[in-house]
């Protein structure tokens, strides 16, 4: 990735911003504003001002704010002041001229073209399939990501921003039979009723599902997104533990491959790491895990020499799915 990334707390409060940036409000001269006041952001986010600077650009100035009146609060109009960086107001209590800062009544807009490029990188959609981002297919509601490897096919992805109050525009949009007949949308937000299922064969995720929340760098759950493209149910949610193994497959929600376990030994002991996991015991001892795939070695005696080299010999796929913790424990390399 080029670009710097933020830490996956800082993505999700610009996710919140980016839902929130659709509202509307009108500065001085009556022009609208979309965007974020300062006030606003202060209060919702854990934003400093050097990151507001770097993803939402400054886009105007509210023509009022909401102050506390008596037991409510009552809209005062703001006006400017010889100091450029405060504003003024009328208190509707005391009748007294009160002054507060530019920034607090400044109007932020997220940076779009920025944020969805960074939700593109974390798909791995390359530059070249990226040309919706820059032409919105419905104007601050809906763009095309791109191309994604989600499981074993290419996927058209999609973000949609208000997906619960724009749900029938953005839905009838993708009724368009010169899109492709399969996609994925994602949004972030409140989530939809389960009543309501999008058209053809799309399907809807959610990043605060899809971003995996233990991983202090952001990571996308392609598991989780190749669940919800190929299951007919809705509200799919993530796995409940960092790594899912079924089937004989192993997969962390980090990682985008999967590792297919081949070998009866192999399986027995991927098997008990899992179902230890699922206990709550992520490092076990190597001993133990031989102990698993080796049942028929009954003794410590009788498995003396093994190793976990020997285990997985031959196949070095192991050593990205299983790390060496400390001397003589292993667990699932779940970061």
């Amino acid at each position: 990735m080029s670009r710097t990334i933020p830490s996956t707390r800082l993505l999700l409060d610009l996710l919140d911003l980016f839902e929130q940036s659709s509202s509307c409000s009108l500065d001085a001269d009556g022009n609208r504003l979309h965007g974020v006041s300062g006030g606003r952001i202060e209060a919702s986010s854990s934003l400093d001002p050097k990151t507001v600077q770097a993803w939402m650009p400054r886009v105007g100035y509210l023509s009022e704010i909401e102050v506390p009146c008596g037991d409510g609060r009552a809209h005062v109009e703001l006006c400017e002041t010889d100091d450029p960086g405060s504003y003024e107001y009328r208190c509707p209590e005391t009748f007294r001229r009160k002054r507060v800062s530019a920034d607090h009544v400044a109007v932020y807009d997220m940076d779009a073209a920025k944020l969805l490029n960074l939700l593109s990188d974390l798909l791995n959609i390359p530059q070249v399939k990226r040309a919706g981002i820059p032409a919105p297919r419905i104007e601050r509601k809906l763009w095309r990501l791109g191309e994604a490897r989600i499981g074993p096919v290419m996927t058209p992805v999609w973000l949609a921003r208000g997906m619960d109050v724009n749900v029938d525009e953005v839905f009838q949009s993708l009724l368009d039979t010169r899109l492709p007949e399969q996609g994925l949308v994602l949004c972030h937000g409140r989530e939809l009723p389960r009543v309501i299922r999008p058209p053809r064969n799309y399907r809807v995720a959610y990043l605060h599902d899809a971003l995996v929340d233990y991983s202090p760098s952001p990571c996308m759950d392609v598991h989780y997104l190749e669940r919800v493209l190929t299951s007919d149910e809705d509200g799919i949610k993530p796995s409940a533990l960092p790594v899912d193994f079924a089937n004989g497959v192993l997969r962390i929600r980090t990682k985008t491959e999967t590792w297919v376990i081949k070998g009866e030994k192999q399986h027995k002991a991927v098997s008990y790491m899992y179902e230890q996991a699922q206990l709550g015991r992520w490092e076990l001892d190597a001993s133990e895990i031989l102990a698993a795939a080796y049942p028929e070695r009954r003794t410590e005696e009788s498995r003396k020499g093994l190793k976990m080299q020997n285990l997985f010999s031959g196949n070095e796929m192991w050593r990205e799915f299983i790390v060496n913790s400390e001397k003589g424990k292993y667990a699932f390399k779940t970061l």
